[in-house]
């Protein structure tokens, strides 16, 4: 072992526990690997009889340093105080190798003291100026070695800025630092020299390499090679002993260091330490103590954790131990160096966890409660010798460490303090177990969609911004990841989802829920924290590793398991199996492992989309070195989705997931993936139709227009297509219906008219035909009919009674509509005749004899009939809306000489151009191409044979109906209509969004509606071929009002924010309707005033008090049903 001449006369701050003679400084003592503190001075080690029991480990004991003034206070002058102050101790050490077998490394290490680290860092400086200028860009790329630290201590000697690289980047990555740092000159080990050679010619500003080992043959230093310079480390170190140069100090402000840290671009982001920030990292150092400070550093120093431990060290005049970089002998290097403290990831916790829960299960696999609980006793004292005795701290740092594994370190390693530190390489510290750091400024800000806000109870959660003394100056060379990461007043976005749990009597304690950019939704909108799943389920004694996975295509998440192989193989021969397959895991080892996770989920209480229904079994352990490790030790995600993709993919086909969301909107299953007509072959309604659009584009990620979705030709096939490649979307859209709109709407009527009933029968019915009527409009003309009518006039009443969901008696739906509306009289009785038949079928589905005598009675044709529905395709319109309408028109011209007049609705949709509202414009003035739904598009082509058959001479007359709003009298409205859905779902859950206050809709009231309609047809002085718009543009219907109507009625309601609302919306059945902007027009906005005073009748008042009634309507027949 290395020993500089030191004084030996001067006491050190340790005696012989033996003899009790006082050790001198710069003498060795013998310390015991197991009893605390206790040491031999060099003869009792050697000549005590009997000899200690326990191993003894010669180390080099010190006293107390003189203390030394620095005339500037920077860390540059740190540096140099530290080596002068403490040049006689041992700096840095690395593990003994065997001389004649390299390859095996021996049970001690060598030390080398502070007066030679310093002799080299200042040579190596004043060496390098040479090869680089001050200010410059310095790369460092090597395993954990004294030679590093020496390099980055030679940087801040003369203000070169450091880049550290990590090793195991990829060469696309390592060329991206040296180009966007402008690195000129890189040192390296012999292990990564071949590397930078072939990258040079893709890094132009790379002039130098220095190889910290002696360089092969294969490649000579000194070579110039295209500019391109090699030189071995010694020699550089040579020439700067042969020539100095000044100290070069920084400013404050000045760039220290650049390090790169993961970027969500794919390429690293470079954050800028300034010279000031550095420093406040090390706020005490030189200060003079007894306890010796020992740091084993094995994770990378190009990364924060280890640098700044081995930094801290050396200004505190402690020593550090390098791994080897060997994982797997990580433990026994542990054991060597008996670090004071020792810090790790997770990972590591996890891994001995995993160790522990395993031995426990194998070896109580049948025991009793008591012989287990002191068998975990016993267990636990054999792994709390993993930790050296001396180490009086354990940290837990770098991601988030399961409950499970924080209980059993506490439990286990009662000799140490157990802590967990929360830091950031842009920022330094922030918490140190869970409570903020005194000095941090901090707020957080609401992720709305991610279901995290400032409103939650009992603590306030969402995304942590913070400001501290430890702030990087932003990414270089990269603005765009500078601005998006920095606030304008100047707090850091971690990107952190937290907890913020505080009190009166503390620092508030900050609880790290998962990394916002790892959380990932699920098809069913739920946000999922893998990080935190990964914690519960590393309980499982099968679970080495765990990545949890999750997408838009999946239900609940999967697991990639990589199993622990000593309970594999236990559990293998228990269960008689032969050695277990790595590629392809045995049935019963695969549903052992699914159980096991499962029982965990069940114990945990997590919910069923958190509990894996799938699982990969990989035997491959993730690690740095294949990429699906960070260097961190944490599981490197992207490259873990990326790995495993085809495998992930098998469970969540597309075309198994369109399957699912077209099953559970529609209770039918797709039984052919080439059937066209997917969707109208499935389910027509509505709300399944929103559902449908809205679900795909939650689970899968696309948007899909409704005009694809309901293509006559769109089958499973197809859809799937579009939803892989989202580019061909735009091209499927443009194949437009207007050609079929143009054909359909010249359609041969084959009729011929050479007169009309006669005028008494016309003026005076005996028997109306009425469709429509177990609809909304179609009931209210039926009532008004009947009220205007003669008791002797009798109304037919065209009934569809064809499926299942209509069974009832024609005449019960009708009645029943009526009553739900309000406006049953049963005298009503006597004049309805209800006719079961269907307007989509020929001659209504009706035989010969009722068809021909149902023409000859009939004086009068009310066609109200129609699905009414702004969501559905013209293809799902088209049978009732068009096919209806020219089977109406063959009923009404059946006998020539005696047609039939028609007062038919239609609606306002079918005028594309809102400022042609107060124009009676002919359907034949009105191009479809503006149309943009399916109903309107179905009612132009209806209107068009319509308008074809008054140009035969039949007589029509046309109501264009606009927003028809509840009954006046009663509030009745119409159950399925948007705005009555829109106000009980508001209703319901209790809250509003704000904007909607600043909106107003207009409607007429559905009585008045039906009154205008029955009177217009009366008229006796009026002529046949009118068209009559019935919309009201001189009432609003105002929001606020509605709110305002709604607390009125006893309702508790509160606005909030738009996206809180919407997210409200999304957890309830079916409020994906009602995420868009649905409230009208703004208030304000109104195309202009529209004269509803056609006939001389007066529109009743749409005011507070209608809309009290209107809401008392949901409130007591919608909400309750």
């Amino acid at each position: 072992m290395n020993r500089d001449k030191t004084d030996t006369k001067k006491p050190s701050y340790w005696y012989c526990d033996r003899c009790g003679r006082s050790i001198n400084h710069g003498e060795f003592r013998y310390n015991c690997t197991v009893c605390d503190n206790y040491d031999y001075c060099e003869q009792c080690a050697t000549t005590a009889t009997p000899i200690h029991p326990h191993r003894m480990v010669p180390e080099l004991a010190y006293g107390l340093e003189e203390s030394r003034e620095c005339g500037r206070v920077d860390f540059s002058t740190g540096i140099r105080a530290a080596i002068a102050k403490y040049c006689d101790r041992h700096c840095l050490g690395t593990r003994d190798i065997d001389n004649d077998n390299p390859s095996i490394y021996k049970d001690s290490y060598s030390w080398i003291t502070f007066k030679t680290i310093g002799d080299r860092t200042k040579n190596f400086g004043h060496g390098l100026r040479r090869l680089i200028e001050p200010r410059a860009y310095l790369g460092i790329c090597a395993a954990n070695r004294p030679e590093w630290v020496i390099t980055d201590f030679a940087c801040i000697l003369q203000s070169i800025i450091s880049v550290p690289i990590y090793t195991l980047f990829t060469d696309r990555e390592i060329a991206y630092v040296i180009n966007n740092t402008q690195i000129s000159v890189i040192v390296c080990d012999q292990n990564m020299l071949g590397r930078f050679v072939a990258l040079h010619s893709q890094c132009p500003t790379l002039r130098h390499i220095v190889c910290m080992d002696p360089i092969l043959n294969t490649i000579s230093p000194n070579k110039s090679d295209n500019d391109l310079s090699i030189h071995y480390m010694g020699d550089i170190e040579n020439d700067g002993l042969a020539k100095k140069y000044e100290y070069v100090s920084m400013e404050p402000d000045d760039h220290l260091t650049v390090i790169y840290t993961s970027g969500s671009t794919g390429f690293p982001k470079g954050a800028i330490i300034s010279e000031s920030t550095f420093r406040a990292t090390f706020p005490h150092w030189g200060m003079s103590s007894s306890l010796e400070r020992i740091t084993l550093s094995y994770r990378p120093l190009a990364w924060s954790a280890d640098r700044d431990a081995v930094i801290t060290t050396f200004l505190d005049g402690g020593r550090t131990g390098f791994s080897t970089g060997d994982p797997s002998r990580l433990m026994e290097e542990l054991a060597l160096v008996r670090p004071n403290y020792f810090g790790a990831p997770p990972s590591i916790w996890n891994k001995i966890y995993t160790e522990f829960n395993t031995s426990l299960a194998l070896i109580t696999a049948n025991s009793t409660v008591y012989a287990t609980s002191k068998e975990e006793h016993h267990l636990l004292q054999q792994f709390s010798k993993l930790i050296p005795n001396r180490c009086k701290s354990i940290t837990i740092g770098g991601a988030k460490v399961s409950p499970a594994v924080l209980d059993f370190m506490k439990r286990c390693f009662t000799h140490c303090s157990v802590n967990e530190s929360y830091g950031i390489t842009e920022c330094g510290s922030v918490a140190y177990n869970n409570q903020a750091d005194y000095y941090l400024q901090y707020r957080l800000e609401s992720v709305v969609d991610m279901g995290y806000t400032l409103d939650d109870k009992p603590y306030s959660r969402g995304e942590l911004l913070v400001k501290t003394k430890q702030m990087f100056s932003g990414y270089i060379n990269n603005p765009d990841e500078t601005h998006a990461a920095i606030t304008e007043d100047g707090f850091f976005r971690t990107g952190d989802i937290v907890e913020l749990r505080t009190d009166q009597s503390s620092l508030p304690h900050i609880r790290v829920i998962d990394r916002k950019k790892n959380f990932f939704k699920l098809s069913q909108g739920q946000f999922v924290s893998p990080e935190y799943l990964q914690t519960i389920y590393i309980q499982s004694p099968f679970v080495e590793q765990i990545y949890i996975h999750g997408d838009l295509l999946s239900d609940s998440v999967s697991a990639v398991i990589v199993p622990n192989q000593q309970y594999a193989q236990a559990f293998a021969l228990q269960h008689n199996l032969a050695l277990l397959d790595m590629n392809n895991s045995h049935p019963l080892f695969y549903q052992a492992i699914l159980q096991d996770l499962q029982t965990i989920a069940k114990k945990e209480s997590l919910r069923k989309h958190e509990i894996p229904s799938y699982i990969i079994i990989d035997f491959q352990a993730f690690t740095p070195e294949n990429g699906l490790l960070t260097s961190s030790m944490k599981p490197c995600r992207h490259k873990l989705a990326t790995y495993y993709a085809d495998q992930l993919k098998t469970s969540n086909r597309i075309e198994k997931k369109l399957k699912t969301i077209i099953k559970t909107i529609t209770r039918q299953s797709v039984l052919s993936d080439t059937d066209e007509n997917l969707f109208v072959n499935t389910g027509n309604d509505s709300l399944s139709s929103v559902r449908l659009s809205r679900m795909i584009e939650n689970d899968l990620g696309i948007s899909l227009p409704s005009n694809i979705l309901y293509h006559p030709q769109l089958n499973l096939q197809q859809l799937t297509n579009l939803i892989q490649n989202p580019s061909q979307i735009s091209l499927f859209s443009k194949q437009t219906i207007q050609s079929q709109l143009i054909n359909h709407s010249q359609l041969d009527l084959n009729i011929t008219i050479t007169n009309h009933k006669s005028t008494a029968s016309i003026n005076y019915p005996s028997k109306i035909f009425i469709t429509g009527t177990t609809g909304f409009v179609g009931a209210f003309v039926l009532s008004e009919l009947l009220t205007t009518y003669s008791s002797t006039c009798q109304f037919v009443c065209l009934v569809r009674c064809n499926n299942e969901t209509n069974s009832l008696d024609p005449f019960d739906r009708i009645k029943n509509n009526m009553i739900f509306y309000k406006i049953w009289k049963d005298e009503y009785k006597q004049q309805i005749l209800a006719l079961k038949g269907d307007l989509t079928k020929f001659h209504f589905d009706l035989n010969d004899e009722i068809y021909n005598q149902l023409h000859d009675d009939i004086d009068m044709i009310y066609h109200c009939g129609a699905n009414v529905n702004f969501i559905l395709s013209y293809n799902q319109l088209y049978p009732t809306n068009v096919v209806g309408t020219k089977e109406m028109i063959t009923f009404a011209c059946f006998n020539p000489s005696t047609c039939i007049p028609i007062q038919y609705i239609s609606t306002i949709s079918v005028v594309s151009n809102h400022l042609d509202f107060n124009q009676k414009i002919s359907i034949d003035n009105i191009s479809p191409s503006k149309l943009v739904n399916g109903y309107a598009q179905s009612k132009w082509v209806a209107e068009k044979l319509i308008q074809k058959a008054i140009d035969y001479g039949l007589s029509v007359n046309i109501y264009r109906l606009g927003l028809i709003c509840a009954d006046s009298r009663t509030g009745a409205c119409n159950q399925h209509d948007f705005y009555t859905l829109l106000f009980n779902e508001i209703m319901k859950i209790h809250s509003y969004p704000q904007s909607m206050i600043s909106y107003h809709f207009n409607g007429l009231p559905v009585d008045f509606t039906a009154k205008l309609i029955v009177h217009l047809s009366s008229n006796q002085d009026s002529k046949y071929g009118n068209i009559y718009h019935l919309i009201n543009r001189n009432c609003e219907i105002k929001c606020d009002e509605i709110i305002d109507g709604m607390k009125k009625c006893g309702i508790v309601i509160e606005g909030i924010d738009d996206n809180e609302w919407k997210m409200k919306m999304k957890t309830i059945e079916n409020g994906e309707l009602f995420v868009g902007n649905i409230f009208g027009e703004r208030n304000g906005e109104s195309n202009g005033k529209m004269n509803t005073n056609v006939c001389g009748l007066e529109c009743p008042s749409v005011d507070k008090e209608y809309i009290i009634k209107w809401l008392g309507f949901i409130l007591n027949n919608i909400s309750k049903r």
